[in-house]
This record gives C-alpha cells, structure tokens and sequence, in this order.
C-alpha cells in the first residue's frame, strides 16, 4: 500500500512538474509559430471576416473618414504594420477587436457611443496595438492550439466561428491589455492627438455598464475600464505636446450618419 501511495505521489508530481515547464514555453517564439501564422492569418482573417454577425456598411465617405485616423496614427508610428484594414460593421453591440492578418473590427454602435473623434482614435489604436504586439495570434494559439489555425486551411467553419467568438468576447491577458494602453497611449502623442480620449471612453464604459446591457461585450474583452482609464490618465500627465485637430466636425458627421440606427 506504501509502495503503490509513493508511486502514486510521484506520477502525480510529475504531472504537475511537465505542467508546469509547458506553461513556461513561449510557443510563438520557440516554435516559429509567428512563421506559420504569416502563412495562415491573411485566409484566418478573411474567414472570420465572412462569419460576423452583421453588415459591412458600405459607405465610401466614412471610411474615409475612419481611414483617415488610421493613416494619422500610422504615419507617426513606424512601428505599427502597415496593412492595416479597417471593417465597418453594423452591430447593436459596442465594440472594437483586432482579428489575424492584421483586420481591425469596428461595430457602428461603439462609434454611437463615442462623443469624439478622439474617443474613437483612442480605441483604434489600442487594437493597433494588439496587431503590432501579436496579441491575437498569441490568444488563438495558447487558447485553441496550433490545430485551430490549421483547420482554417480545411474550412473548418465551425473552429472560424470559435476563434470570432474568443476575439469578440474573451479579454486578453491582463498585462497584454495594459500594453497595448499605453502603447496605443504613446502612438496617440506620436500622432499629436489628445489622449484624453482614450481614457474617457473607458470611463465613460464603466459609468454605463450598469444599465446599458449592449456595451457589456466590450467589457468583456475590455475588463477594468474605470482603473485603466485611471492608469491612462496618470500617464497622459507626464506626456507634453501640440495636439492638433484630428478630423473637422464635418467628417465627424459623417462617420455618425452612416453609423445612424436604421
């Protein structure tokens, strides 16, 4: 009984040891999976693309308008991939998210709900943020496995749906949203655009969440938004610059019309 309750112990405590060294692993890096996604995120990103809930709103004026921030930011951010896409998508809920081959998602209600050019700048360039740092591939491969992203390749619609349903919905690490705060924070005082958008659209996210059951998507994948907002503005204080207008109220209108409830 002594002999089998030690061998017991020690299969147990090798579980937990190869556990724990596999959790240490930096897949992307150590695997060369950054290499693959290369391949795999353009297709993945495309058919994620086809599978949201929603209609792409075809209005040529404002996504110009909407490209026009993107090109600000990118401009003053050597840094940021530029093949960025913008998707306009028309969607009752509040939200933003980046999704592989570098595609950023924007659901015309969160842009209802942005008071200013410089709220919408503000979450634009957090999501750039997760596209420069990797976030997203590094989500899709340490939740789902390399297998999901191989799937695509097979059509796989139903691994499509999943990955959209983690982006959409499911936060990043908490020290990856807080990179990619204050490296969109930095790419908005690159831009000489005001920062004070980007952490009054958080708070203004927490002052609504009680009562306003279409923006809790956005918390869920944007968690804490009262103390992040916080964190922002603190470090907003050591910045100093210029801050030039970002878009003319004209151009702003048109990003709120076409974004108007049908």
């Amino acid at each position: 009984m002594t002999k089998a309750f030690s061998q017991l112990l020690i299969l147990v405590a090798l579980f937990f040891a190869t556990w724990w060294c596999f959790s240490r692993i930096d897949f992307v890096k150590h695997f060369h999976l950054a290499k693959v996604s290369e391949k795999a995120e353009q297709k993945l990103g495309e058919a994620i693309i086809k599978s949201i809930d929603g209609n792409e709103i075809a209005s040529d004026s404002a996504l110009i308008v909407l490209n026009k921030i993107k090109t600000i930011i990118l401009e003053a951010n050597p840094a940021i991939p530029k093949d960025i896409q913008l998707h306009l998508i028309r969607n009752k809920d509040v939200n933003a998210f980046a999704i592989p081959g570098h595609h950023i998602i924007v659901y015309s209600n969160l842009i209802k709900k942005c008071d200013s050019a410089g709220e919408l700048a503000g979450v634009m360039s957090h999501e750039m943020a997760h596209i420069e740092l990797n976030h997203v591939m590094k989500m899709i491969v340490s939740q789902l496995g390399i297998g999901a992203v191989a799937s695509v390749a097979a059509s796989n619609s139903a691994i499509v749906n999943q990955i959209l349903q983690k982006l959409s919905t499911t936060a990043f690490e908490r020290k990856q949203e807080t990179a990619a705060d204050m490296a969109g924070l930095q790419y908005l005082q690159n831009a000489h655009i005001n920062p004070a958008g980007m952490a009054s659209f958080m708070n203004k996210m927490a002052t609504m969440q009680k009562d306003q059951p279409e923006i809790m998507e956005w918390i869920s994948t944007h968690p804490d938004p009262q103390k992040r907002a916080q964190a922002i503005a603190d470090a907003a204080k050591s910045l100093t610059g210029t801050y030039t207008e970002l878009i003319t109220p004209h151009e702003w209108q048109i990003l709120k019309d076409a974004t108007a409830t049908r």
